[in-house]
């Protein structure tokens, strides 16, 4: 963010009744360009946004000290800082925002260290205005902005730094106007009070609220001070070895437009175990499993506007029943923002950091280090049959060899989500930018496009080889497969799920980061766990460990995007190994393929089958699979070289 206050991240899209989002590729400080603009509601606006804020209605506002109120009605024209209207700290000022395009404007002299409170009542007594909000330096500089804090109508709390005279404009969204327009703007003072349960100062661990699991504290988070971080309240409670805890924060549900973030602290008091932010719309809410009975705090902040708007909120400390993966352990950290999981042969771990434009390998000891960089905004990844790593971006698929060497593979790509790579050693990729589903050979030459507009919802995105070899991906909140008929639905899911994995059963284990939990499925698409895991704050891919010579283990992983980890679910709840990965050794030589070309009966239905699925997929063996089979083979011999 830059200098102007958080709260402008409550900017709008142009529909009216849609949502406002929290960019991903903002975090990260990038922006990607884009040839052309994908179809509206893809996984691009996935991958820019894992939070949904939507509108909420009005709810009872913060404390705010105001003296008792002198009206001043506003003088046309002020819609300048040379014609600014004059009002005084305690003033209610009174206006329309008439004609189109009109910006009132006024001033009031402010001293330092004051919590400046400007807040607007239009919708609240019945005006059609849509108001936002701007404060203005003395030299003219913004200082904060905000559009809709208390339904439509905005507020700006923010701390006076040096004496001086300040300005308040007010417009109309969008730039309308109209004489039924009209407001009142409320100058005055934030006061921080105390506000439910919570027994300021709550501000530390040593100085935390106590709050009994099974009850609901009430606390407001008010900056008292200029610290940067805002207001933090922590909550104190007893936690006992094997119970599982949901901490589940209401405050966008009061009606408010905030943005609260919740973290769970161990014993010490400094060593955080879970976090979250955004799991119910714009309300945080997590699920941890404790493993050593002591005291835990919850701490409850604000991402959006720290030191700015207060707001009350009510944390809810409950008991959930845990799934079978529960408890996770967490296996590396630090990884920036972490999306994509890949397991190399030798039993190391590769991840995307989408923040830092890098590739991070973490060993089996668990060490920690950046194997490439350079690839803009890495989302899925894959190994090849050559041993290279494969990296979707929206630049197209990059490949990084073993020694770290980064190129850009495959360019005619035009937005690529999610790259996986089959037995045969094809590889296929998820492009949004015309939602269509694209297959290579191993060595990267273009064999064929399939659309998949008829999918619906973001179209196809993060993407998995199933055990017979078919293509799966999701949608959104659907996984589907490709066959030789085209798309079939596998199953539906109540949250967007990410990178999903397969065990040799055909089972599915899938992410849901917007719920903060992992997903189980059999192979016909039917639940087997859900939840499978509460522990992840928001899990994004999942992978199956393999060993030192390559072969997949009992053993399942996942990334953790918000706070950077990759975690392992309880190896108690993984009842097989995952499904193998890379080339598989074809069950026969290119001279009994030759031979049955020439219709010797020297190969079986299921062989037959196989080739047909190395080729053109008709239904019979031909010149066309032979071919491909050719290809594998030189793969395969390229591979071991």
């Amino acid at each position: 963010m830059s200098s102007i206050r958080r709260s402008t991240r409550f900017l709008r899209v142009p529909a009216r009744a849609g949502a406002s989002f929290l960019l991903l590729f903002a975090l990260s400080g990038v922006a990607p360009a884009f040839a052309q603009s994908p179809t509206s509601g893809s996984w691009r606006e996935e991958i820019q946004r894992l939070k949904d804020r939507a509108r909420v209605p009005r709810a009872p506002r913060a404390s705010v000290a105001r003296s008792s109120a002198t009206i001043v009605t506003e003088s046309e024209p002020n819609n300048t800082i040379a014609t600014a209207d004059s009002v005084a700290l305690g003033d209610q000022a009174s206006g329309t925002v008439n004609p189109v395009g009109d910006a009132d404007t006024w001033f009031v002299d402010l001293t330092a260290g004051l919590f400046f409170s400007v807040d607007v009542d239009a919708e609240k007594d019945g005006s059609p205005l849509d108001a936002t909000l701007e404060l203005l330096a003395p030299d003219g500089r913004t200082l904060a902005f905000n559009d809709d804090f208390d339904g439509f109508d905005s507020r700006i709390s923010y701390r006076i730094a040096a004496s001086g005279r300040y300005y308040v404009v007010i417009r109309a969204f969008g730039n309308t106007g109209g004489p039924t327009l009209q407001y009142a703007i409320n100058f005055g003072k934030v006061q921080c009070e105390t506000v439910g349960t919570e027994q300021e100062p709550n501000d530390a661990p040593g100085t935390a609220s106590r709050v009994t699991i099974g009850d609901s504290a009430v606390g407001e988070l008010c900056s008292v001070d200029a610290n940067p971080a805002g207001d933090v309240d922590y909550w104190a409670f007893a936690g006992q070895a094997g119970m599982t805890i949901e901490l589940d924060v209401d405050a966008a549900a009061h009606g408010l437009l905030v943005d609260p973030a919740v973290a769970l602290f161990a014993s010490d008091g400094t060593t955080r175990v879970a976090f979250n932010d955004d799991a119910d719309g714009a309300d945080p809410r997590l699920q941890y499993s404790i493993t050593a009975t002591g005291t835990y705090f919850a701490a409850v902040s604000t991402l959006t506007d720290p030191g700015g708007n207060p707001f009350p909120y009510t944390l809810h400390v409950r008991t959930v029943t845990p799934g079978p993966g529960d408890p996770i352990t967490v296996r590396a950290e630090h990884l920036g923002l972490a999306l994509g999981l890949a397991f190399g042969s030798t039993g190391d771990l590769f991840v995307s950091d989408l923040a830092g434009n890098r590739i991070v390998r973490v060993s089996g000891q668990g060490a920690v280090t950046t194997f490439a960089t350079g690839i803009p905004n890495p989302t899925g990844i894959a190994f090849d049959a050559f041993g290279g790593l494969l990296v979707a971006s929206p630049n197209g698929v990059y490949r990084v060899t073993p020694q770290g060497q980064t190129t850009r593979f495959l360019s005619d790509v035009g937005f690529a989500v999610w790259v996986a790579v089959g037995s045969d050693g094809r590889i296929w990729v998820t492009d949004l930018l015309d939602r269509s589903l694209r297959r290579y050979s191993a060595s990267g030459r273009f064999e064929t496009k399939f659309a998949l507009q008829s999918i619906g919802e973001f179209g196809p995105g993060p993407l998995a080889i199933g055990p017979s070899g078919e293509p799966y991906f999701s949608n959104g909140t659907e996984i589907w497969k490709l066959t030789s008929d085209g798309p079939r639905r596998v199953l539906g899911a109540r949250f967007v799920i990410w990178g999903f994995a397969f065990d040799v059963t055909g089972r599915i284990y899938a992410p849901a980061p917007e719920a903060g939990r992992l997903l189980a499925f059999e192979a016909s698409g039917a639940t087997r766990a859900d939840p499978y895991a509460v522990g992840p704050d928001a899990p994004i891919a999942m992978a199956f460990a393999r060993d030192e010579t390559g072969a997949t283990l009992a053993r399942l992983f996942a990334t953790d995007r918000l706070i950077g980890q990759v975690i392992e679910v309880n190896p108690a709840g993984v009842p097989d190994r995952g499904l193998p990965l890379g080339i598989l050794p074809p069950p026969f030589s290119l001279e009994v393929a030759a031979q049955a070309l020439l219709g010797a009966g020297v190969l079986s239905p299921s062989d037959l089958q196989y080739l047909d699925a190395l080729g053109n997929r008709n239904g019979r063996y031909d010149v066309g699979d032979f071919a491909a089979f050719v290809r594998t083979v030189q793969a395969l011999e390229g591979s071991n070289r």
